[in-house]
């Protein structure tokens, strides 16, 4: 008889098709966590000033490990354009730190990302989600690119945008993968009866909220002007220098809700109980959103209110993602049990 901390051991590191979909599962959610981590992290650098933190890339300052005090700083820097202001070296310590976090999280993400890669040529893992886990490899490869541009750029706000898009382009593919993991596909619905699922619900929902968030890297890309035009300060003029666009994207923001709250009311009662949330979370996740809107607004963009609403804004297109797969999934055959 084997001692039994040995067996524990062999059942943890067998090779077994559910100790393969699990850890690939497993690999795949980091990597999801990590990635809206990032959204957030890059949230707090873009409202504090501090993307040119860092002038250049993948280095900083040309150094591999930042410098702490503006003695560090190389003599060279002192006439790069990029790092100076009126032929005055720019230099924060804290800004430059957190900008040098931020791409390190991008690192780590690069990782995960490849591990999951990996982890999905193990047996059994379908072709479809492999393919997932390497679109989301090549992405994360072009998103790395993007953010040495966005650093060359001078922050060029239709870079950013790009960087952002790309950013959710990969956290909807690695929902997706996870989704596609499972070697049965779970059943979130109730008994349906005769009752014909109409998903065109989900289509318009989703392409609201992917459109409002298009608007809102737009008037993200506005303020972000109007943050290194008045150097961070005079808040209280931001509202009347943004355009049409913002007016649209805070209009919409009712229009999502409406949808959002339509999509409880005729998804709901025929979900499980304990997938109600499935439904209940693009909707908790837009009252939020409208919550930090508000306060955007009528408060001057509070620069620790800013970070939320990207990464709130982030959130629900994913939700919505998520909900949309699990229901386009399920296939009513018959009377229209599941």
């Amino acid at each position: 008889m084997s001692p039994t901390w040995y067996r524990k051991v062999q059942s943890i590191t067998m090779d077994s098709p559910d100790h393969k979909f699990r850890f690939y599962r497993r690999s795949a959610r980091t990597s999801f966590f990590l990635v809206i981590l990032l959204v957030l992290v890059g949230g707090v650098v873009r409202s504090t000033g501090a993307g040119m933190g860092c002038p250049d890339w993948p280095k900083c300052f040309g150094l591999w490990v930042p410098p702490t005090d503006i003695s560090e700083v190389p003599d060279s820097y002192y006439s790069n354009p990029l790092s100076s202001k009126n032929g005055q070296l720019v230099f924060n310590a804290v800004k430059t730190w957190t900008e040098y976090l931020n791409r390190l999280l991008g690192v780590v993400i690069g990782f995960s990302i490849f591990v999951q890669w990996l982890a999905s040529w193990k047996g059994g893992i379908s072709t479809r989600t492999r393919l997932l886990s390497f679109a989301a490899l090549i992405m994360v490869g072009f998103q790395g690119w993007l953010g040495a541009k966005v650093v060359s750029s001078d922050l060029r706000p239709v870079v950013i945008t790009l960087h952002l898009v790309v950013a959710l382009l990969i956290a909807l593919a690695l929902v997706a993968a996870v989704h596609y993991s499972r070697p049965v596909p779970d059943s979130v619905f109730s008994v349906l009866g005769k009752h014909r699922f109409k998903t065109w619900i989900l289509y318009l929902g989703f392409g609201f909220l992917f459109v409002q968030f298009l608007l809102g890297t737009e008037v993200r890309s506005q303020v972000d002007v109007l943050f290194r035009t008045f150097d961070f300060g005079q808040r209280d003029q931001y509202l009347d220098q943004l355009n049409w666009i913002f007016y649209v994207h805070r209009s919409l923001s009712l229009g999502v809700l409406g949808v959002l709250v339509w999509q409880v009311f005729r998804f709901g009662p025929y979900l499980q109980v304990a997938s109600l949330h499935l439904v209940l979370a693009p909707l908790f996740l837009s009252l939020v959103l409208v919550f930090t809107g508000l306060l955007l607004s009528y408060f001057n963009f509070p620069a620790f209110v800013q970070p939320f609403h990207l990464f709130f804004g982030f959130l629900i297109v994913c939700a919505q993602y998520h909900l949309f797969l699990k229901v386009t999934s399920i296939k009513i055959i018959g009377n229209g049990h599941t």
